[in-house]
């Protein structure tokens, strides 16, 4: 996909994702095949590509899991506006909600089984001034 709008999220050795204003993308970089993850309520923030490129997370309004079998949507107002991802094993993500927000908070998400659980409420950076450097 050749678009000077598109803003990488994220990358692996097989895959690249980001967007292209409130669409997510997934692009398999030999082949160029491309593939709509879907479309966001707002541009998409974060993604994560899992280490087996098996599946990979892009979070914003809504989070969005594609696999090869289907992308998957969790719509849930307590992770709206998620901000970042980290990967803690295989198929388990933490993610960290806007940091400024009244909800902001860090979950816990298992991507084969789609449950989620909060693991804390996150409130070192209410009341800060912005930064794109967040320690979580």
């Amino acid at each position: 996909m050749q678009n000077n709008n598109f803003n990488k999220l994220y990358e692996s050795e097989k895959y690249l994702v980001g967007h292209i204003f409130e669409n997510a993308y997934l692009i398999e970089k030999d082949t160029g095949k491309t593939t709509l993850i879907g479309e966001f309520y707002g541009e998409p923030s974060c993604a994560i590509i899992s280490p087996n490129n098996e599946w990979c997370i892009v979070g914003g309004f809504t989070l969005k899991i594609w696999t090869e079998d289907e992308v998957f949507e969790i719509k849930d107002d307590n992770l709206y506006w998620a901000c970042k991802f980290k990967q803690v094993d295989i198929n388990k993500v933490e993610i960290l909600i806007d940091p400024w927000a009244d909800n902001s908070s860090i979950w816990e998400l298992n991507i084969q089984t789609k449950e989620y659980k909060k693991l804390m409420d996150f409130d070192n950076y209410k009341k800060q001034q912005y930064t794109d450097e967040i320690e979580w």
